[in-house]
């Protein structure tokens, strides 16, 4: 990757100044800090496109797809400035124009992309393989409103809906050459080629457009830039011309409102049949329009999908992209004319799984009439793979609880995480305990089947470590920036323990995170910083932990 190092402040305020002109038709003494901010975030991306169009000047042999549901980025204008060494630059500049650079990094709202730990390990994925110079692309969906903003009313807190894209329209760029079309509902035509293979038509569908937008990710120092691919759903119809004319304005945009809801919010509420229905359609829409980009440029480089395992790792993160499995056998079969055997192998060979819960109870599953009516040829799919891997499971234990334990539809729901059990290359957790855990309880069955091919692996966020303490604290941004800049992160090997802060999105605190491998000196560095909070705050530490006899 080129140098950026050596761009200056006063090339950086130059430019500043020059995209508040042209985007916004200001200058930088009547401009607001929101549009100095989105004329800054412009100049870093642009300095990330041109180095994005270096590193792909030649397409890599092997590319990690990374998906998740959530990627908590944070803020991008000081990270990516600090990764791509010019963060003193910028600082420098905002200055020179008249403004405090602090008050420009505060206006960027938090990506609505995410709300915990599932999103922060997939952004701290995108970030390092960026740095260590992996080729690699994010997919997730493009929330317009994100998870939820803060506010505090008479002392309560109370939550709205968070529209963070406007603000961050800098980041994203659209790719509208790169829309594919998502089907939903409908009915399957049996149709059979002249080799004897099954290939399922779907008539009478529901179609939405899947319309990319996509985020570049900095990487630090000589890395690579890579992209975060965030799907928007959009309708083929803006509009029902005779329903229009006929008075019925509403009505007229039923087609469009119901398309554009997928990608409205985070996490919609499924305690009633229309969310779980949004849920499953949110889903199917990431993981579809996914598979269909990811083989659409395969086949544009190489012209055939049967090397498709050689150049592609497949990575799920927990089971919310589930549904690339069969929907890659869907392509595969249906659009590509391979075989089943044929599709499986390569499905089976690029595609891997992150669990992130223990708790057979906690794993996720989906009504099957769900699945039925809204992505029928997928369900047919389903039952195929349950059907041989229940051949796989009698083979091996025969008719007993170890069979029924693991089936991928029982009880009338479709059991997401024994479908990756079925079909994944390589299962992981997020620490080596966990790991072992999936290996001995969870999911002992399926390494009791292939103890080696599929033996979980050890991720690197918790790599070393067992234990794992958060600190949520909801605080006001004075004190917040108190204790932030109080708290240095840290790495103690003698001592097996680590520590880093963070801010939580929308000024609402921070968040303190502790790794260890003993419960005692984690409780006392959450201990610490708790009394660290308590004294910024109330002006009181915490008391000594009283001593039990």
């Amino acid at each position: 990757m080129p140098m950026t190092n050596q761009i200056s402040r006063d090339e950086l305020r130059s430019a500043i100044a020059d995209k508040l002109c042209a985007h916004f038709g200001v200058t930088a003494e009547t401009a607001t800090d929101e549009q100095v901010f989105q004329a800054a975030a412009i100049v870093i991306r642009e300095i990330l496109s041109r180095l994005h169009t270096f590193d792909s000047r030649t397409a890599p042999e092997r590319e990690v797809h990374y998906l998740s549901m959530e990627f908590l980025m944070g803020r991008s204008l000081m990270k990516d400035a600090f990764n791509l060494g010019i963060g003193d630059a910028l600082t420098g500049a905002l200055e020179d124009l008249g403004r405090s650079a602090a008050d420009i990094f505060e206006t960027e709202p938090d990506a609505g992309l995410g709300n915990g730990g599932l999103g922060r390990l997939a952004a701290c994925y995108m970030d390092s393989l960026a740095t260590e110079g992996i080729p690699a692309t994010g997919y997730s969906l493009c929330y317009e409103l994100g998870i939820f903003r803060q506010r505090i009313v008479d002392g309560r807190q109370t939550e709205v809906a968070d529209n963070w894209r406007t603000a961050a329209s800098s980041w994203l760029v659209p790719c509208h050459e790169d829309t594919v079309e998502v089907r939903f509902g409908g009915r399957v035509e049996q149709h059979w080629d002249a080799y004897g293979h099954y290939h399922g038509e779907l008539r009478g569908y529901e179609s939405v457009l899947a319309v990319p937008r996509d985020m570049l990710i900095a990487p630090y120092g000589d890395g690579r830039v890579n992209t975060l691919r965030l799907w928007e759903a959009h309708s083929p119809n803006d509009l029902d011309m005779y329903l229009f004319a006929a008075g019925s304005y509403v009505q007229s945009l039923e087609q469009r409102t119901m398309a554009e809801v997928i990608t409205k919010v985070l996490y919609p509420a499924d305690d009633h049949i229309e969310g779980k229905t949004l849920r499953i359609r949110q889903q199917y829409f990431f993981v579809s329009a996914t598979a269909q980009s990811i083989l659409r440029a395969h086949c544009a480089r190489y012209g055939t999908v049967r090397n498709f395992a050689e150049h592609h790792v497949i990575q799920i993160n927990d089971t919310h992209p589930t549904l690339i499995i069969p929907e890659l056998m869907r392509l595969l079969l249906d659009d590509d004319g391979l075989g089943w055997d044929e599709a499986w192998a390569i499905v089976t060979a690029c595609v891997n799984y992150t669990n992130h819960t223990v708790m057979s109870e906690a794993l996720e599953t989906w009504p099957q009439g769900l699945i039925q009516s809204q992505l029928p040829r997928v369900w047919e799919i389903i039952c195929e793979i349950n059907r041989r891997w229940c051949d796989d499971l009698r083979a091996r234990f025969g008719d007993d609880a170890r069979v029924g334990r693991n089936l991928i539809i029982a009880d009338g729901s479709v059991h997401m995480a024994n479908l990756c059990l079925a079909a994944c290359k390589t299962i992981n957790g997020v620490s080596a305990l966990h790991g072992e855990i999936l290996r001995r309880d969870l999911f002992r069955e399926k390494f009791v089947i292939e103890p080696y091919k599929r033996f979980p692996k050890t991720v690197g966020v918790m790599a070393g470590y067992d234990i794992f303490a958060n600190v949520v604290v909801l605080t006001p941004p004075d004190k917040a920036a108190e204790v932030y800049a109080a708290t240095q992160p840290f790495i103690d090997r003698e001592r097996e323990l680590a520590a880093g802060i963070t801010t939580l999105p929308n000024g609402a605190g921070l968040l303190y995170k502790v790794l260890g491998n003993k419960p005692g000196p984690v409780k006392e560095t959450v201990r610490e910083f708790a009394s660290r909070v308590r004294k910024s705050v109330k002006s009181v530490p915490i008391p000594p932990e009283f001593p039990w006899r």
